[in-house]
């Protein structure tokens, strides 16, 4: 996105930040008589008894240039006696105003406006805790701050796609920067401090310098409990998620094992559980098992994260690995390879027998390996040639429907390269006997009438697997042309 992009947005944001900052609201009682004071951007108003007896509006934000303005009128109190009410208020840093009913002051107040850039806002980590509070769950993945985000150049994303599109690191000291000034707000904790911390990690993505931010926190001498105390208030206060994640990455390089249920929580948003895993490994005992529960209660780039720390330490996960890691509502072919290894695909295939269950995870696998034609993941699996050569085996007595048959037709499809290409593959991870053995049996299986009579019932439904038998047809080389409507 040019710079253009990210100024004018950038912009909107100041200008409604500061919108909500002068968003001011006072009301008196004068014999029995309300008068209310509304302050905002772009106007003033006057109310009595909820009518408006004056107001100034705007038509330029650079008009609050003119440091105070007056609102005046008059209104009647039940005894007849008519009354005239005056307001001065403004002020370049200090909010004032005074009101006065015929010449005497009722208020004076003066305040101070700090434009804190979160104040005003709704905090996310509450919101957050408050969605698993009453749910259990995550129902709404939307952000309190997804307004500053996301505009017609900056569409929404899935939670935690974000991070994975940031391709290029921060400008240089730019690190140690934050990292001095969080080191002086823990020192000092004032809202200035505080401030220029939040402000200085507003600038940048935390994915982009997390590696570097923990080795040279580790480097700081420092007191634990201080550095916990102001991450916990970051991550308390913040209404911007690279806070939020900030202040997680620097939990983990403490012992936070007194709020390990907590960082559990906030990582069940697939926006934070990244930065939550990294935590969790790096600042809590036993936290694989915590991991593993945060796995099983995700299904996006989340549990793609998650699958990536989490551990095969027992016989359950590693077989949960097979049957249900690989699925997920972004791609399956993100995780399908750690799957595979972490899962020992090729051990669990030299069985004799599988369950179905387990089989048809090992298509999820099987396909997210087989990719596509620009980036197929099985060529960099060690076990390749042996994987595909058992589950085509299995497949004789596994196979029943139509999706499980086209899983067939790409591994077909896969294995139809040049010799060129099959010498690589040689080389790498296959032998001439497993090819053979594929080939033949994907040929044996492909002969049973059961797969033309499947595709054409498909081709002739509404069915959602319309695409997939499609496919099937082509690689069966059957005649569908005016045999189905489309």
């Amino acid at each position: 996105m040019g710079f253009k992009e990210e100024f004018k947005r950038e912009m909107r944001n100041v200008k409604n930040d500061a919108a909500k900052e002068v968003d001011k609201y006072w009301a008196i009682d004068f014999k029995g008589h309300k008068i209310e004071i509304h302050n905002k951007m772009m106007e003033e108003t006057l109310l009595v008894d909820g009518n408006i007896i004056d107001r100034n509006a705007r038509k330029y934000i650079w008009s609050h240039l003119i440091p105070y303005s007056k609102l005046s009128g008059t209104f009647r109190t039940v005894d007849g006696k008519t009354h005239k009410v005056h307001v001065r208020i403004g002020g370049f840093v200090r909010l004032n105003i005074i009101v006065k009913v015929d010449g005497k002051a009722l208020l004076r107040e003066a305040m101070t406006l700090e434009f804190l850039p979160w104040a005003n806002k709704e905090l996310i980590v509450p919101y957050i805790e408050q969605q698993i509070k009453d749910h259990q769950k995550i129902v709404n993945t939307d952000l309190p701050d997804d307004d500053y985000l996301v505009d017609e150049n900056h569409p929404k994303l899935a939670p935690g796609l974000s991070d994975r599109l940031v391709s290029e690191g921060v400008t240089p000291f730019y690190t140690k920067k934050l990292l001095k000034l969080f080191m002086e707000q823990v020192e000092n904790p004032t809202s200035q401090t505080r401030k220029a911390t939040y402000e200085k990690i507003k600038d940048e993505k935390v994915i982009s310098y997390y590696h570097e931010l923990l080795v040279l926190f580790h480097e700081e001498e420092m007191n634990e409990q201080s550095v916990q105390q102001e991450a916990i208030w970051l991550l308390e206060n913040a209404a911007h998620r690279e806070v939020v994640k900030f202040a997680i990455l620097i939990l983990g390089c403490t012992n936070c094992e007194n709020i390990k249920h907590r960082l559990y929580t906030i990582a069940l948003h697939e926006e934070f559980t990244g930065a939550a895993l990294i935590a969790l490994r790096n600042g809590t005992s036993n936290a694989n098992e915590t991991i593993w529960h945060i796995a099983t209660s995700v299904n996006g780039w989340g549990k793609i994260e998650a699958i990536n720390f989490l551990e095969a330490n027992s016989e359950e996960i590693q077989y949960w690995f097979l049957t249900e890691g690989a699925k997920n509502n972004v791609m399956n072919g993100y995780a399908s390879l750690v799957c595979a290894e972490k899962g020992k695909l090729d051990i669990i295939l030299h069985e004799s027998e599988i369950t179905r269950e387990v089989f048809n995870g090992v298509g999820e696998i099987i396909s997210g390996l087989l990719g596509d034609e620009t980036y197929q993941a099985i060529d960099e699996y060690e076990y390749a040639g042996q994987v595909l050569m058992r589950y085509t085996h299995h497949a004789k007595t596994h196979c029943r429907d139509l999706q499980q048959f086209y899983i067939l037709t790409r591994i077909a499809t896969y294995m139809e390269k040049s010799e060129e290409i099959w010498e690589e593959r040689y080389a790498a991870n296959w032998k001439t006997h497993e090819r053979q053995a594929v080939h033949d049996t994907i040929e044996e299986i492909a002969k049973q009438p059961i797969w033309e009579q499947q595709t054409l019932a498909i081709l002739h439904s509404e069915n959602t697997s319309r695409a997939q038998a499609l496919a099937v047809a082509q690689y069966l080389e059957l005649d569908i042309a005016g045999k189905f409507v489309k």
